[in-house]
């Protein structure tokens, strides 16, 4: 009888030990990834946009417009015409290449995308005392040496596209 006992005192501490094991297992938190944040998207205008490209330069934006030309050569950039307005903004393709062509023009589109903005006389710092080969680590850098030498940055801006919803397909 006394073998018996021992059983279940042995059955009784397994089922004690199993239960403090458990609550140790739960206090330990289990390791979590760390999930990168999804960019902020700064919602704007075609004209907003134009106006100070520097403030969204290295930004994703979304945008609302019409598509007013689709590169017949390559297929790789198109311009979105902002509404009531001759502003257009160049947009890149990139791996959406192809899924818009020249019937593609007149649609309406919401597109969000990354912001570049590129100093295109950079040229004319070299033509004013400037070292050859002028290159500033930003955008931002070019335009401060332009204006500091008196010069008009002309500043081209392009947003690669990132995804589009075609809201008002050509009729």
């Amino acid at each position: 009888m006394k073998k018996t006992d021992l059983s279940v005192g042995s059955l009784k501490y397994i089922a004690i030990l199993a239960v403090v094991v458990g609550f140790a297992a739960c206090g330990s938190a289990p390791e979590i990834e760390e999930v990168a944040e999804a960019p902020e998207v700064h919602e704007t205008t075609i004209a907003a946009l134009l106006a100070d490209p520097l403030a969204f330069e290295d930004k994703q934006v979304k945008i609302e417009g019409v598509i007013s030309h689709v590169c017949r050569h390559s297929g790789d950039k198109m311009r979105v015409l902002q509404d009531d307005s001759e502003l257009t903004v160049q947009v890149m393709l990139g791996e959406f290449t192809g899924q818009f062509d020249v019937e593609s023009e007149g649609a309406r589109v919401v597109l969000k995308g990354v912001v570049t903005a590129e100093v295109t006389n950079l040229d004319e710092l070299e033509d004013h005392d400037h070292e050859e080969g002028h290159e500033c680590e930003t955008t931002a850098a070019a335009v401060e040496a332009m204006k500091a030498k008196g010069l008009d940055p002309q500043i081209r801006t392009r947003i690669l596209l990132a995804n589009y919803e075609l809201i008002q397909p050509v009729a």
